[in-house]
C-alpha cells in the first residue's frame, strides 16, 4: 500500500513538473503577431530562431481580416497583453495604435540608417521594407494605342473611361491612400480627383489584388493597387510608380512596422527580434520574395514617396474613407 502510494505520489509529482516545464518553456516564446503574409513573414521567422535559438509564436490575421483583425485582438488585450512583438503590413493602424498607448518606445540599432520619414518621432514603431501604390496597366500589343499613364490624373484620361479599376477605399492600404490624398491635395483637392475618377466610371473591386487580375484578363487597361499584387498576378500587367518625376508629390510608401508591445515583463529577446525584424537582412528577404519592393534606406533619388506625417494621416483616415466612398458611389459627401 505504502509503495502504491509512493508511486501514485512520484508520478503525480513528475506529471506537475513536466506540465511547469511545459509552461515554463510556453511563456519564454516571443510571441509576434503580424499582418504581413504567413508565406513571407514565416521564412524569416524561421531563419530568426535558427540563428538566435529564441522560439517565436507567430500569430498571422486571416485573409479576410487583414491587419484590422489583430489591431482589435491587441486593443482587447491592452489591459493584459499576450504579444510581445507587433510587425504591422502597413503603418496606418500601427500609427494608430502607438498613440493609444500600445507600444513601448524602442531604439533599435539595426534602424540608424532607416530615413526619416519612416520612423516614429518617439521611436513608438520603425519602419523596413517598402511596398507601394503603383498604377498597374495592361502591356499594350503591336496594335494597341500606346496612353501616358505616369501620374494619378492620367486615370482622368478620357480615353480610358469605363477602363480603370480600383478596390473599395475600405479595404486594406487603399485607405491610407485616400486619406494621404486629401491630406496632400486638401479637402476640394481631394474631392476634384475622386469626382474625376467617378466621371470616368471607375470600376470598384473587393480589395488590391484583384486590380491587376483584371486588367491582366484584358477587362480593364490600368488602375491602382499595391506592387506586391502586381507582382503576384500573371499575365500582360506591368507597373509604375506614380509621381516620381522632379517636382511632383511620389507615391504612398508602405513600409512594414515594427514596434514593442508595452507590458510589465517585457523579455529581453523581444528587442533582439525588433533589431532583426528591422536589420538589411530582413528587408532584402522581403523584397527578393517580391513582398516589398524598395528599401526603408534608399534616398529619395531612389524611391520619390510621399512626404506625409503618417500619424496625422492614420488619425484622418476614417473621415477621408467616408467621403472618398461617397463621391465614388455617386452620393454627396457628408
Amino acid at each position: 500500500m505504502i509503495s502504491f502510494l509512493h508511486l501514485r505520489s512520484s508520478a503525480f509529482i513528475c506529471g506537475f513538473l513536466l506540465l511547469l516545464l511545459f509552461c515554463t518553456a510556453a511563456f519564454a516564446d516571443v510571441t509576434l503577431y503580424t499582418s504581413v503574409d504567413e508565406p513571407y513573414a514565416r521564412p524569416i521567422i524561421e531563419k530568426f530562431t535558427k540563428q538566435t535559438g529564441i522560439k517565436v509564436k507567430l500569430v498571422t490575421d486571416a485573409e479576410a481580416m487583414k491587419t484590422i483583425g489583430l489591431v482589435e485582438r491587441l486593443r482587447a488585450e491592452k489591459d493584459r497583453p499576450r504579444c510581445d512583438v507587433w510587425w504591422g503590413n502597413e503603418p496606418f493602424h500601427t500609427a494608430n495604435l502607438a498613440e493609444e498607448g500600445m507600444f513601448e518606445p524602442y531604439e533599435s540599432t539595426s534602424a540608424n540608417d532607416v530615413r526619416e520619414l519612416f520612423r516614429d518621432k518617439q521611436n513608438r514603431w520603425t519602419g523596413n521594407g517598402i511596398r507601394a501604390r503603383v498604377i498597374a496597366k495592361r502591356q499594350p500589343d503591336a496594335n494597341s494605342q500606346t496612353l501616358r499613364i505616369d501620374i494619378l490624373d492620367d486615370l482622368l484620361q478620357p480615353e480610358l473611361k469605363g477602363k480603370i479599376v480600383m478596390g473599395k477605399p475600405a479595404v486594406g492600404t487603399i485607405g491610407g491612400h485616400v486619406s494621404a490624398i486629401y491630406a496632400l491635395r486638401g479637402k476640394s483637392g481631394g474631392d476634384a480627383f475622386f469626382k474625376g475618377l467617378k466621371a470616368n466610371d471607375i470600376v470598384l473591386v473587393g480589395g488590391n489584388s484583384p486590380v491587376p487580375q483584371q486588367i491582366a484578363a484584358g477587362n480593364f487597361v490600368a488602375g491602382l493597387t499595391d506592387n506586391d499584387d502586381v507582382s503576384a498576378t500573371k499575365g500582360n500587367v506591368t507597373m509604375v510608380l506614380p509621381g516620381q518625376a522632379d517636382g511632383m508629390m511620389g507615391t504612398l510608401a508602405i513600409p512594414t512596422t515594427v514596434a514593442l508591445v508595452k507590458r510589465n515583463d517585457i523579455d529581453p529577446d523581444s528587442k533582439k527580434l525588433i533589431d532583426y525584424l528591422l536589420s538589411e537582412a530582413t528587408e532584402k528577404a522581403l523584397i527578393d520574395a517580391k513582398f516589398a519592393g524598395w528599401s526603408v534606406r534608399a534616398p529619395e533619388a531612389q524611391f520619390r514617396a510621399m512626404k506625409i506625417d503618417y500619424l496625422e494621416v492614420a488619425k484622418s483616415m476614417p473621415a477621408a474613407v467616408r467621403r472618398a466612398q461617397a463621391i465614388l458611389e455617386g452620393r454627396e459627401p457628408e
